[in-house]
């Protein structure tokens, strides 16, 4: 199983989800479990490697309008972004 890695300010992105939406932050928690668990790569969601300079990462939908950034290795995944495409929570 792999371990979880929240870089730059994105815990503090997740400890604001959690005050602020709690469907949310329980459909958020969800998908984590089963990308530590599965290949982080299918499931839920819809996964989606991103294109171009950022062709390392993927986007994998929390909701309609808010997504995780992340990538993977062998070992772990690591949180880029929480939120939507314009805000941050």
């Amino acid at each position: 199983m792999r371990s979880l890695v929240f870089e730059g300010n994105t815990w503090a992105a997740y400890e604001a989800l959690r005050t602020k939406d709690k469907k949310l932050h329980n459909a958020f928690c969800r998908l984590l479990k089963e990308m530590l668990r599965d290949d982080p790569a299918t499931g839920a969601g819809k996964p989606e490697r991103l294109k171009h300079n950022l062709a390392d990462l993927w986007s994998r939908r929390i909701s309609q309008k808010d997504r995780i950034i992340y990538k993977y290795d062998k070992d772990y995944v690591y949180i880029f972004a929480i939120g939507g495409h314009y805000d941050q929570f």
